[in-house]
């Protein structure tokens, strides 16, 4: 199958979801399929090469013909939608609701668009549009590297005298890092002994004291610093399928995770079974404390981490979740010939 990714206008760089882009086209391509990513911006990803898929800059919409051609983001919705039948069935893989790029009815809009095919990459997605929109898109995770997160180091939470506490440092007022300040001022004052570490791809940040910032991490790196990590906090508000935090649970973390109907964690965060739903960051800091100072409570984390990795397993590696895409493309291209048979058929009457 001929399946070209379209970047155009999306956030293109070294970050999560740039990653899931290129870890996909890998895939299919490992699979045995013709992928092209198409961009209007040099290739700024430095995390690891396409291996296989052919990377095309171009400002026009002069995409190769293909069997799919797929918008990875809203801003290349509109691409997709004008470019001519030869070049694929349209399909947006839609991976967040992203108002912080587009205003709500503007997204709507493009939601409700009969020629171009949804599919989301979490339930949580699925289920926020159907209670807002009545819609029903199928669901294509991007699948985990189960091969590459796991657990180096057996967890002894009985002997531990201080706690590592981890998170993701982004600029992204959607990532909410300001919720780490408050957590680290409510530690002090529980008087819990504590370290501040966290990975992300910006410049370090200042004014919060920390022990360890992991800049532009590997990801053999990535695992061993999360296998440091007692507790992973996740503030996001705003995520499709929040990546990090199912990273740091295979590899033994565990999740203290936003509440919220686009927390991205719903997938796999079940409040008090796999980890902790938390919404403000004074519930981190009961939930800590409350560990810290009572090492009794701390017997129920070794079985609430088997749970927490036996649910993100579940969703899938990478290439299980890619198998699937494909099936799901087989079937909208095969709807759409019968739907332009039958325009045609209409037309001859």
């Amino acid at each position: 199958m001929k399946i070209t990714f379209n970047a155009q206008g999306t956030g293109y760089g070294d970050n999560g979801g740039t990653a899931t882009l290129f870890h996909s086209a890998n895939i299919l391509h490992w699979l045995g399929h013709e992928v092209r990513v198409v961009t209007d911006v040099e290739n700024r990803f430095t995390w690891f090469k396409l291996d296989g898929p052919e990377f095309i800059r171009t400002y026009k919409d002069d995409y190769p013909d293909a069997d799919v051609l797929m918008a990875t983001g809203c801003s290349s919705v509109k691409r997709v939608l004008q470019a001519s039948k030869t070049k694929g069935t349209k399909v947006w893989w839609v991976r967040a609701h992203e108002t912080w790029i587009m205003k709500g009815e503007d997204l709507k809009s493009l939601y409700l668009n009969p020629n171009v095919r949804k599919m989301v990459n979490s339930n949580c997605l699925r289920k926020f549009f159907n209670k807002k929109m009545k819609l029903l898109f199928p669901v294509v995770r991007p699948g985990m590297d189960l091969d590459v997160f796991y657990r180096t180091k057996e967890r002894r939470w009985e002997e531990k005298d201080e706690f590592v506490i981890g998170t993701l440092y982004s600029e992204k007022a959607t990532k909410r890092f300001k919720w780490i300040s408050g957590i680290c001022k409510g530690l002090k004052k529980r008087k819990v002994k504590f370290r501040l570490r966290f990975f992300g791809t910006y410049e370090a940040p200042v004014g919060i004291k920390y022990d360890q910032y992991l800049y532009k991490p590997s990801q053999d790196g990535l695992r061993d610093f999360y296998n440091d990590v007692d507790f992973w906090i996740a503030p996001s508000r705003a995520e499709g399928l929040h990546i990090p935090p199912q990273e740091a649970i295979l590899c033994g973390c565990i999740l203290l995770g936003a509440s919220g109907e686009l927390n991205g964690m719903y997938d796999y965060l079940d409040n008090g079974v796999t980890g902790y739903t938390i919404d403000s960051p004074d519930r981190a800091v009961d939930l800590i404390s409350g560990f810290f100072h009572k090492k009794e409570k701390r017997e129920r984390l070794l079985d609430m981490s088997e749970k927490a990795i036996n649910r993100v397993k579940c969703l899938g590696d990478r290439k299980s979740n890619m198998v699937r895409m494909v099936d799901l493309f087989r079937r909208m291209i095969g709807k759409d010939e019968r739907r332009s048979t039958l325009a045609l058929r209409r037309e001859r009457r």
